[in-house]
């Protein structure tokens, strides 16, 4: 007789936390990898993901999900890492997302809060709780639109804590001054978009591109990707994010 044992994929679990930075409850959704089970003794890498109710699940997400655990569940497991998805604030979206800066549609930026909120709370919380590594080589921030902004906001301002950063079709006309930043020591920086998603993406794209190097980063360090299709949404995002992680941890 052969004995059946199941198959270990990953698991995903969620958990209330509160921002003390802007009173506010936040849902946080943690996606633990077949190799943290597979392996007890090791640690791993950390990604910390914007809009976290539309990454798993399609009963929340807007449109449809990323479907991010497929991908990681596709990835070799010496590639995998843990991702702690952090839901929008809904209507507190935009503020959230923006840097200290006053906008006419979105007010006034709540991103410093926000931001460290993720350094000074969450982030100890998950290295308290789960076996990961701490390091900013290990320490990933990733997002798209708006939380792409904030995203690569956190990775220039924040690179003694964030080492690498996944943005995808970011929303920098509602920022411009992220492009702004003094050169810091981050290690890897994917941004990617397409020419169709909104009239000012590609030439947002080759801003971001000229800055970065002008910075005087290492074209190793950053990655810059115009398609030539793509619709800004849940779709085009999730449809990269392998491509995105497997550059950043390679």
């Amino acid at each position: 007789m052969t004995l059946q044992t199941e198959k270990i994929t990953s698991k995903l679990f969620t958990q209330d936390i509160f921002i003390s930075q802007l009173q506010r409850n936040r849902t946080t959704r943690i996606l633990l990898p077949e190799a943290y089970y597979k392996y007890p003794d090791k640690r791993f890498p950390v990604m910390y993901l914007m809009d976290g109710q539309n990454l798993f699940d399609a009963s929340t997400a807007y449109f449809q999900p990323w479907n991010v655990q497929k991908a990681m569940d596709s990835l070799p497991l010496k590639d995998q890492i843990i991702l702690v998805g952090i839901d929008n604030g809904g209507h507190y979206r935009g503020s959230e997302y923006l840097p200290h800066h006053h906008h006419p549609l979105y007010h006034h930026g709540e991103g410093d809060k926000f931001v460290d909120f993720i350094v000074s709370e969450l982030k100890p919380k998950v290295d308290h709780h789960l076996r990961t590594l701490t390091d900013r080589e290990n320490t990933f921030i990733a997002g798209s639109s708006l939380g792409g902004l904030i995203s690569f906001y956190a990775a220039t301002r924040w690179s003694h804590i964030f080492g690498k950063a996944g943005v995808m079709s970011p929303a920098f006309w509602v920022y411009p001054q992220v492009l702004n930043f003094k050169p810091g020591q981050f290690s890897k920086i994917y941004v990617m978009g397409s020419k169709t998603e909104s009239r000012g993406m590609s030439k947002t794209l080759e801003k971001t591109y000229r800055a970065l190097r002008d910075k005087g980063y290492p074209e190793d360090s950053y990655r810059v990707i115009i398609k030539d299709r793509g619709k800004h949404s849940e779709k085009m995002w999730g449809s990269q994010f392998s491509n995105m992680l497997k550059w950043l941890i390679k």
